[in-house]
């Protein structure tokens, strides 16, 4: 299995797929569970809407970002990219993650960002509107659903 070839509209349509995902009997290619997935993208939801607080980001990072962040929101997001060593551990879970607890807390992070219309600034792509921030979202969710399948 490659890589599927997604995208998203809105961030209804991502939740609609990882909903989907979470469903039904699934294999991942790369490094991560569909579990795992999940809870990555839950926490960076959670990040977006300041219910929970940012990782430290790199100098050189907070420095590129801004002037990369409207090329990753117009997307596609590209596999490949490895964050620093203290940003992984704050973003990825090194144990598998129990999909139904995953999707919940997904579920919840997405039902807190789509009631807000104010968001905190991104800690690595600097002031964002709320469209932007579900733009970068939903290419997020693009790039890490890619590697999941339905079950061959």
């Amino acid at each position: 299995m490659n890589h599927r070839s997604l995208h998203f509209d809105t961030l209804k349509e991502a939740m609609a797929e990882a909903e989907r995902l979470a469903a039904t009997p699934v294999q991942t290619t790369g490094n991560y569970t569909l579990g795992q997935i999940l809870d990555h993208l839950a926490r960076t939801i959670r990040m977006a809407t300041g219910d929970a607080p940012p990782p430290k980001v790199p100098l050189l990072l907070r420095l590129v970002g801004p002037l990369i962040g409207g090329r990753i929101v117009k997307g596609p997001a590209k596999p490949g990219f490895k964050l620093p060593a203290g940003m992984q551990d704050y973003f990825w879970s090194k144990e598998d993650v129990p999909v139904e607890k995953a999707i919940e807390e997904l579920r919840a992070a997405h039902q807190r960002f789509a009631t807000m219309v104010e968001l905190p600034r991104n800690p690595m792509f600097g002031s964002l509107s709320h469209e932007q921030t579900e733009q970068l979202q939903c290419r997020h969710f693009e790039l890490h659903l890619g590697f999941v399948d339905d079950a061959a």
